[in-house]
C-alpha cells in the first residue's frame, strides 16, 4: 500500500460533507483530517493540516470561484484542489480550471468516483467528470484555428488525457518514451493557449473535441 493521502472536505451541506468524509476515511489509503461547512473554515483547516487534497463544494467559493485556487495555494502550496460542481455547470468548470484547480466533479458523483479522482489529481492526472454537453459553440473560427495547429498525434494524446490517462500510461500503451509524451503535451498546451493538462481537457470538452459521456475516466486505476 502506498502513502496515506490526507484530505479536508468542505461543503455547505453538512450531511453531504460528513457522509463523504465517513466513506472516504474508510479507504485504506485516505485519512480525512477535517470537515468544514463554509469557506473560511475550509481555508483554516487547510492551513492547519496541509492536506494532500481539499475537496470543496462549489457553493462555498461563490462569486470568488476563480480566486479560490490562489487562496488555497497561499495557505497550503502543496494541496490539490478538487471541486464539486453542479452537473452541467460548465461555466464553473471553465472558470476554476483556468484559475488553477486540479479537478472538477459533479455533486452527484459516487464515492468511488470521488476516491479515484482524489488519487488522480495527486498523481497529476486531469480529473474532469461532467456528463452533459457544454453550451459553447464547437465551430468558433478562433477555436478552429488553434485546434487546426494540432498534429494527429497531439489530437490522439489530447483524447487520452481527457480519458484520465497519465503521461506514463500514454507512454507505455502508445510505445512512446515518457520524454516524447511530455514534449507532445507541452506542445498541446502551447497550441491551445492553456497552462495545464486540466485546462487542456476542459478546453477539449468545452469545444466538443472529445465525446461526452462515453469515456471511462478512471480505468487507469483498475488496469
Amino acid at each position: 500500500m502506498g502513502p496515506v493521502l490526507s484530505l479536508v472536505i468542505a461543503d455547505p451541506q453538512q450531511l453531504l460533507a460528513e457522509g463523504l468524509a465517513i466513506l472516504l476515511d474508510a479507504e485504506d489509503d485516505f485519512a480525512v483530517l477535517g470537515v468544514a461547512h463554509d469557506g473560511p473554515g475550509a481555508l483554516k483547516l487547510t492551513a492547519e493540516h496541509q492536506p494532500a487534497v481539499l475537496l470543496l463544494g462549489a457553493p462555498l467559493a461563490g462569486s470568488a470561484l476563480t480566486a479560490t485556487p490562489t487562496a488555497v495555494q497561499a495557505v497550503s502550496p502543496a494541496t490539490k484542489l478538487l471541486l464539486l460542481a453542479g452537473q452541467g455547470r460548465w461555466d464553473q468548470v471553465a472558470a476554476v480550471t483556468a484559475a488553477g484547480a486540479d479537478g472538477v466533479l459533479p455533486t452527484d458523483s459516487s464515492s468511488r468516483q470521488v476516491a479515484d479522482a482524489v488519487r488522480a489529481v495527486v498523481d497529476g492526472t486531469p480529473a474532469i467528470v461532467m456528463a452533459t454537453k457544454p453550451p459553447w459553440p464547437s465551430h468558433d473560427p478562433r477555436v478552429d484555428l488553434r485546434v487546426g495547429t494540432l498534429s494527429n498525434r497531439e489530437r490522439e494524446l489530447l483524447g487520452l488525457l481527457a480519458n484520465g490517462w497519465s503521461n506514463r500510461r500514454i507512454a507505455e500503451e502508445c510505445f512512446l518514451s515518457l520524454h516524447t509524451v511530455r514534449t507532445h503535451v507541452q506542445s498541446i498546451l502551447v497550441k491551445l493557449g492553456v497552462h495545464s493538462k486540466l485546462e487542456a481537457v476542459a478546453f477539449a470538452y468545452q469545444h466538443s473535441l472529445v465525446p461526452i459521456g462515453d469515456r471511462d475516466v478512471w480505468d487507469r486505476h483498475s488496469a
